[in-house]
């Protein structure tokens, strides 16, 4: 592979060409898939005790971040604005809610709550600012 074709596939994943046409964001129908996929895959694995190997709360960011990881590849508008902010929010939210959450939970239980309202936070963020309208460029003549 020639040393250029690398560096227009690193250079194309942070910043699209100008001719490049931007995919839409998400649908609300494949977002609440992911959601809800999500949230399943997170108490499944507290459910059946796997949160010590794998656990169900870092598997619900990891999926989190792989959502916004496509966005960029994809090159929705504002994709990394809104991965940031997603990112941000995820762990901001997972830990307040940690923070508040009674003691009588058991402590896998309230990693997962707390996830689980991170992502979800997270993913609403992402939606919203990934379908923020693109400022037009002025036009030359």
């Amino acid at each position: 592979m020639d040393k250029y074709t690398v560096k227009q596939h690193v250079t194309r994943f942070f910043w699209l060409p100008r001719d490049a046409r931007r995919k839409p964001p998400t649908s609300f129908r494949r977002l609440a898939g992911i959601w809800l996929s999500v949230l399943a895959v997170g108490a499944g694995f507290t459910a059946i005790g796997w949160d010590d190997e794998f656990g169900g709360s870092y598997l619900m960011a990891v999926m989190l971040v792989l959502y916004v990881a496509d966005d960029i590849v994809e090159g929705v508008r504002h994709r990394w604005p809104a991965a940031l902010a997603a990112v941000a929010v995820l762990f901001g939210a997972g830990r307040l809610t940690g923070a508040v959450l009674p003691g009588s939970l058991d402590a896998a239980w309230a990693e997962t709550f707390a996830a689980a309202v991170g992502v979800t936070l997270g993913l609403a963020v992402s939606a919203a600012i990934a379908r923020l309208p693109y400022p037009e460029r002025p036009r030359t003549a």
